[in-house]
C-alpha cells in the first residue's frame, strides 16, 4: 500500500512478477511516489520507522509495512530490496526461491 499511499495522483505504479530462470521468483513494485532519501532507508526497515515526526507527519501508517514484509520474505528463505531516489520514486524487490515440490508431485 507504500506505493499507492506516496505516489500522488498522476504518478504511476508498477507491479511486476516472473519466474527467473533459476525458478526464484522476482515480485517489484515500482512507483513514481515521492522517494527515500539515501539516508533514511535503513530507517524505514526498522519497526516502527518512519522519516517524518508526529508533528510534520502528512501520511498515516505505523512504520511496520516494510519490516514485517522483509521478515516474512526472509522467513521463506527471500530477500527484500529497496531501491529508493527522493522525489523521483521507490522500487521494492521481493527474490522467493523456487518452490519445493511436494513428495506427493
Amino acid at each position: 500500500s507504500n506505493a499507492v499511499k506516496f505516489t500522488p495522483e498522476g504518478g504511476k505504479i508498477r507491479l511486476r512478477a516472473r519466474v527467473l530462470p533459476d525458478g526464484e521468483i522476482e515480485i517489484s513494485v515500482t512507483d513514481t511516489g515521492i522517494g527515500i532519501a539515501r539516508a533514511d532507508l535503513e530507517t524505514v526497515m526498522a519497526p516502527f520507522g518512519q522519516v517524518e515526526n508526529i508533528l510534520t507527519r502528512k501520511f498515516d501508517g505505523t512504520g511496520l509495512g516494510l519490516p514485517l514484509t522483509r521478515s516474512l520474505v526472509e522467513l521463506q528463505g527471500g530477500e527484500l530490496r529497496l531501491q529508493s531516489k527522493q522525489g523521483m520514486g521507490t522500487k521494492v524487490t521481493i527474490k522467493l526461491p523456487p518452490a519445493n515440490p511436494s513428495p506427493e508431485q
